[in-house]
């Protein structure tokens, strides 16, 4: 894939980024408006049914929109006002709102109002402490529910104890933002930082499945999250990716090991899991890449193999996966992670776009995330080859700007379950406005192109993402 080979053509990439975060910003900045579009009648996820408006997540919803104003607010105190009517808007809609995890309900409110606190200091002290004191105890519930099926003597876990979306390690990454630096009157956060890394370290160590020892994060088949899992995993499975898989619980691991929080067993924690991923890094004709899933029957059979597709995305593959990984080889101190971890993505890379199975211009298995992560990596190593793989990427991204899209940019939805699959699936558009699926994000990945970074030149929203 050829970045963008001049310095005309990179500033130009930039004035034309620029213009077009604006103008997502602008039309997203109108809460009313906001809601009315993404919340249509016709504006359905086709395999589910479902709407693709919610009002109180971060990836369909007000707290995903209030992101990107809150990042642009660095710059234009008149984004901190479009933040703030989100913020106001999420949080009447909690009453009736239900919580689940990181992505839905209160604990998505706290990530937008910490972004924009920490963009404009100073901003929601009250709305923050009675947040920060809800999510503290509602991960302690969590936890304890965990542990008690450990306790009972049930091998195995669910995606909720641990992953980024709806589990553990999503609440917790915010969980850390809040334990760095409470007011004073704000609960401190410190205390369920260290008991989500202690459950943490404890899901990491082996348990018996099927009579074999397998890593402590296997999902038995009755706790797999859809019927359609529960057919194709009889056994379980091994998710490896950042969104639903151990890539996540790594990339919490670290992020709290470089901040200085830490408990016993972290460190061995962090490498267990970092070694497995490793193992589980197989070869093609284009190089190497990591699986999405792994079923029980291959993760004990005496040679690694995987005959399954994967993607190129922040959610699941390489992209995802070489984040954590990245991450955990500059927390902990281990040169050759970090070497491991970006070979994947020079091999994505080599790859033609279409093998990459990404569907449009969003985060989440969309170009977006892929170029969030290559600029992330590449920023932090000083990877030349990275750092203008990801110009290309934001290229391509500011390519779907469709101005007859009310948001700009829409979301693709393969229109079969098994579309992800095909290099070249059919797609329904959709209008989205949050963070993993819908323009917000989209605009949020193309601030480094458009040199719209917030004053330290480090974004805040991609910790949501579990990237920094």
């Amino acid at each position: 894939m050829n970045a963008p080979g001049t310095a005309e053509d990179r500033t130009l990439t930039r004035e034309r980024a620029l213009g077009i975060v604006e103008q997502v910003a602008e039309r997203l900045a109108d809460p009313e408006r906001t809601a009315r579009i993404a919340g249509r009648e016709d504006n359905i996820e086709p395999l589910f049914g479902a709407s693709v408006w919610a009002p109180t997540t971060l990836s369909h919803g007000h707290p995903g929109v209030a992101l990107l104003h809150a990042e642009l607010s660095a710059h234009d105190e008149r984004w901190a006002w479009a933040a703030h009517a989100h913020i106001r808007a999420a949080t009447e809609a909690l009453p009736s709102s239900p919580s689940g995890g990181l992505f839905t309900g209160p604990a998505s409110v706290l990530a937008a109002v910490q972004a924009c606190n920490q963009r404009v200091p100073g901003r929601y002290r009250t709305l923050r402490r009675k947040l920060v004191a809800w999510l503290c105890e509602d991960q302690g519930r969590r936890i304890r529910r965990a542990a008690s099926r450990r306790e009972a003597g049930k091998p195995g876990v669910d995606a909720d104890a641990y992953d980024v979306i709806k589990g553990l390690s999503g609440t917790g990454r915010i969980l850390l933002d809040a334990a760095e630096a409470p007011d004073r009157d704000e609960p401190d956060a410190a205390e369920a930082v260290a008991a989500t890394l202690q459950h943490l370290v404890t899901l990491t160590r082996p348990v018996l499945a099927h009579d074999r020892e397998v890593p402590g994060w296997w999902v038995p088949n009755e706790l797999q999250a859809m019927e359609q899992d529960r057919r194709s995993y009889p056994d379980g499975d091994f998710n490896l990716g950042l969104a639903h898989g151990i890539a996540g619980p790594l990339a919490l691991l670290s992020a709290a090991e470089g901040r200085g929080h830490r408990v016993a067993g972290q460190r061995e924690a962090a490498h267990r899991i970092a070694e497995w991923l490793l193992s589980w890094r197989l070869e093609d004709a284009a190089g190497s890449y990591w699986p999405c899933r792994v079923p029980l029957a291959e993760e004990v059979a005496e040679q690694r193999h995987h005959a399954g597709v994967t993607r190129t995305a922040w959610c699941y593959g390489a992209p995802g996966i070489a984040s954590a990984l990245y991450a955990a080889g500059r927390a902990f101190g281990v040169a050759s992670w970090r070497h491991e971890a970006v070979e994947p993505l020079r091999s994505g890379l080599r790859r033609d776009p279409s093998q990459w199975r990404l569907d449009g211009p969003t985060v989440c298995h969309g170009l977006a995330g892929f170029g969030q992560v290559l600029w992330r990596i590449g920023r932090e190593s000083g990877d030349e080859e990275l750092r203008r793989s990801a110009d290309a990427l934001a290229e391509r991204v500011v390519q779907h700007a469709d101005e007859r899209a009310p948001f700009l940019f829409a979301h693709l939805v393969p229109d079969s379950a098994q579309g992800w699959r095909k290099a070249a699936p059919a797609h329904h558009r959709l209008d989205v406005a949050g963070v993993l699926e819908g323009a917000a994000g989209v605009a949020c990945a193309l601030l480094p192109a458009a040199d719209a970074v917030g004053g330290d030149g480090d974004p805040v929203w991609d910790r949501c993402l579990a990237l920094s």
